[in-house]
């Protein structure tokens, strides 16, 4: 499926996957299939996933924080370059401004604009 430490298109995650292409947790069949993330907004990724208070990141969000099965984990490294770094499933899931607060420092978001930190482990 895919290789670690290799890089990928979106288009080439999609390809395999599925679900949007656009979403950072793109969800296909009512499961996160991929995570797709950004080191400015998930500074502690792949080991925390930062969701926003958008709609479809709070809908992913809870998804992700229910659902067992693991999911192929990819880190930006430019514009539609993402490099594969394993696969994993949920650990906890934070949704207590209190209990993620540290998990928010150094990225871009204030603690208002969370939904949910999703603490994640490798398969």
């Amino acid at each position: 499926m895919f290789e670690t430490g290799k890089e990928y298109s979106r288009e080439e995650i999609h390809r395999v996957t599925g679900g949007c292409k656009q979403a950072f947790l793109p969800v296909k069949g009512g499961k996160v299939v991929a995570a797709r993330l950004r080191q400015d907004l998930n500074p502690h990724a792949p080991e925390v996933i930062v969701c926003d208070g958008s709609a479809a990141a709070r809908a992913a969000g809870r998804t992700l924080a229910r659902q067992t099965d693991p999911i192929p984990v990819f880190i930006r490294t430019a514009t539609d370059r993402f490099r594969y770094v394993g696969e994993y499933v949920t650990d906890e899931s934070l949704t207590a401004p209190m209990e993620y607060a540290r998990y928010v420092q150094n990225t871009s978001f204030t603690l208002a604009q969370i939904s949910r930190v999703i603490k994640m482990k490798r398969r």
